[in-house]
């Protein structure tokens, strides 16, 4: 009865030595980082806002950056998940002032795909506030 044991105390040393042995292990690729993918000028919203605390919903993909733009300045545009759980996307504005009749530039950077509500604040009161949003492409990889 030894002999049998001796045998399956060899079989399993055998095995765990080459199951440590890192030549043996398949090398796992690292995850590929997020594409967008929807095309670059893509328009996702087009709306206009015709009064204080009117609201859009757009649906925004993981991977892509977004430029949100309005007709009108001095304005902040907001974002809110539609779902608990979608991580807030990254907005920061970008420009301010630009052309003829003003307006605002927003980046947005989303990393969680989902529904999104946006709407404009501080409006002017009578005027509208034309919000559209465009697919700039891929969010750009973070430098070393």
């Amino acid at each position: 009865m030894r002999i049998p044991m001796l045998v399956s105390l060899g079989l399993l040393a055998a095995v765990s030595a080459s199951a440590q042995n890192p030549a043996d292990t398949a090398k796992t690729p690292a995850p590929a980082a997020a594409t967008c993918p929807i095309e670059a000028g893509t328009t996702v919203l087009s709306t206009e806002f015709t009064s204080t605390g009117e609201k859009a919903t757009v649906m925004l993909q993981a991977g892509c950056l977004y430029w949100a733009t309005t007709d009108v300045s001095g304005i902040q545009l907001q974002l809110k998940p539609r779902t608990s759980g979608t991580q807030m996307p990254y907005v920061a504005r970008t420009m301010s002032g630009g052309g003829v009749s003003g307006g605002e530039t927003w980046e947005i950077r989303v990393t969680t795909s989902g529904e999104f509500q946006v709407w404009a604040t501080g409006q002017p009161r009578g005027r509208p506030v034309k919000l559209s949003v465009t697919v700039r492409g891929d969010i750009p990889a973070k430098k070393k």
